[in-house]
């Protein structure tokens, strides 16, 4: 139990650190070149939820990929975001910290809810 509460705590603050963020990844030929951007394209609402997670884009863009997870890594939801206004469904759910991703072919947004 101990172990799994140290586990839950060291995701927990490592993913804190890339709540809001944006990871361009430069393939140049000269190696990888992470580049880390603060950036504000989308929100998720309420924090915490109960029942649904609604996620709201500030500008259009195709279609992105969007995956959750949880704090051990475990892909609890995964699908696609096709207009400014999505929800999930996450009533089922167990009560925890998860973790919002939102990628396209260039760049990836993380964001951090919690399920109560």
């Amino acid at each position: 139990m101990k172990l799994k509460l140290l586990l839950l705590l060291f995701f927990v603050a490592a993913f804190s650190f890339a709540q809001g963020s944006v990871s361009k990844i430069d393939t140049n030929g000269t190696g990888l070149n992470a580049i880390e951007i603060q950036n504000n394209d989308f929100t998720i609402a309420p924090n915490p939820a109960k029942n649904n997670l609604n996620i709201k884009l500030k500008k259009s863009s195709e279609d992105l990929k969007l995956e959750v997870f949880d704090v051990l890594g475990k892909r609890i939801y995964n699908g696609l975001i096709t207009k400014l206004e999505s929800s999930i469904d996450v009533s089922n759910w167990k009560n925890g910290v998860y973790l919002v991703r939102i990628s396209d072919d260039t760049e990836t947004v993380t964001k951090r809810f919690i399920k109560r």
